[in-house]
């Protein structure tokens, strides 16, 4: 159910678990340190041993949301960091910079300050203002930067001496050519035009690194579609983007002063590493072709959108007749369908529930399921919800089934989410109420 529900109630996962308790004293017993971290020692090591900005440090480490633990290597393998400058004062950098080696703490945070300024929120959900978020922290040892500096220059040094002898045997193989930047074209195939300067481009392509291992592919999965001139990757295969004739094959070598030179990319591409690269030139067309192609689409698009949306009412009403139902809808155009009664009181706006839920669409094809993923999903009623689901839980009392027959516009509306679930689909819906909270 999650796969096409997600992103509805997710805020409403959120909010039920900020909403399950607050402390205005959230600091209360810890100390604040002289960097503004506030800390809870549980015990400290014999170590004289502290870290510093740029070090590299080995953590044991679990985070805990109101009492819910998170995340945790604790009894597990250890995580090294290098701590930089702290994301906001008082984080996890500020804690570990306040330990010395062999102690253990807990460190408090404010959750404003992880969504502000960790996952980038543009403002603070009201539920969880002032809200901690606390992290157990074991420091197991620390590796000065100067250690790891040394370290870092021996790597690049053996990588660079790795790619030196690599390109200079693609160089010297005489079936090979070099451009003038240094691109290295082993194989060609085609002879289609050649894309110019913002033209549209479709094409597949993969990329290796030297030792065979795959990096990046498009081949079977979706290609790329781009125009001709604006940066793809690197500049190395942007220059082949131009290279490859339409229709046509290119296999060629990108060094790495084409790519990503001494630097990589973060945990993908290691420095010093070339790009063996495959690409096939699928279609190429000029500005405005691909402008006409692209209002062709769309048009067409819209149009199938407006026969669905057309043909919405007569498809519930078909179903309707076809299955006997004599049942008025509600005033919001659902059919509640009643399958087995529940005990107590009916869920009402502002409950927290948790739901087992089936998505089907008119023919009985199972589009979803949480039943499937083992476990029901729980959220606000009013948080967010498709609305089909709000209005028939709020008929339904805890262990109650129910089938709901629902127009679009109480589901997914005019959503695009593929073959699967396409624009103005009527839908069933099977729910089964586990808990009201």
């Amino acid at each position: 159910m999650r796969k096409i529900t997600s992103a509805f109630f997710a805020l409403c996962i959120l909010f039920l678990m900020a909403s399950c308790g607050h402390d205005d004293s959230i600091y209360a017993g810890f100390e604040r340190m002289d960097n503004g971290a506030y800390m809870k020692f549980y015990s400290h090591g014999d170590s004289e041993t502290m870290p510093r900005l740029k070090d590299e440090v080995t953590l044991e480490m679990a985070q805990y949301f109101n009492d819910s633990m998170i995340y945790s290597t604790i009894g597990e393998e250890p995580i090294s960091l290098v701590l930089h400058e702290s994301d906001f004062v008082g984080d996890v950098s500020d804690g570990v910079l306040m330990m010395h080696v062999g102690d253990s703490a807990r460190l408090v945070v404010m959750a404003d300050s992880v969504l502000l300024k960790l996952m980038n929120m543009e403002e603070v959900p009201e539920n969880f203002a002032g809200m901690p978020i606390y992290y157990d922290l074991k420091l197991v040892s620390v590796k000065p930067f100067e250690v790891l500096e040394v370290e870092r220059q021996t790597m690049l040094e053996s990588r660079r001496q790795a790619e030196a002898e690599f390109l200079t045997a693609i160089r010297e193989d005489p079936k090979n050519t070099v451009t003038e930047s240094g691109l290295i074209v082993m194989t060609k195939s085609g002879k289609g035009k050649l894309a110019k300067k913002g033209d549209y481009v479709e094409f597949d392509f993969s990329i290796c690194s030297s030792e065979g291992d795959t990096i990046m592919n498009s081949f079977d999965i979706e290609p790329i579609e781009m125009q001709y001139g604006e940066e793809f990757i690197c500049a190395g295969i942007d220059e082949a983007i131009g290279m490859v004739p339409e229709g046509g094959t290119m296999r060629f070598v990108v060094p790495s002063a084409l790519a990503f030179d001494s630097v990589g990319y973060e945990r993908y591409i290691q420095p010093y590493t070339p790009l063996i690269v495959e690409m096939h030139m699928n279609s190429l067309m000029d500005k405005a072709a691909y402008e006409k192609k692209v209002a062709e689409e769309e048009a067409a698009a819209e149009a199938e959108k407006a026969k669905r949306q057309a043909e919405e009412s007569k498809t519930i009403a078909a179903y309707i007749a076809a299955n006997g139902v004599t049942q008025e809808p509600t005033e919001s155009g659902l059919y509640i369908f009643p399958v087995e009664a529940g005990e107590g009181a009916l869920a009402k706006w502002g409950d927290v529930v948790s739901v087992h839920c089936v998505l089907r669409n008119l023919q009985g094809e199972i589009l979803d399921s949480t039943y499937g993923e083992g476990e029901s999903m729980t959220f606000t009623i009013g948080g967010g919800m498709i609305p089909a689901i709000e209005e028939a839980v709020m008929t339904m009392a805890p262990g109650a089934k129910v089938t709901v027959l629902t127009p679009s516009e109480m589901a997914f509306g005019e959503m695009d989410l593929g073959e699967m679930l396409p624009p103005y689909t009527p839908l069933l819906i099977d729910l089964e109420l586990e808990e009201v909270k």
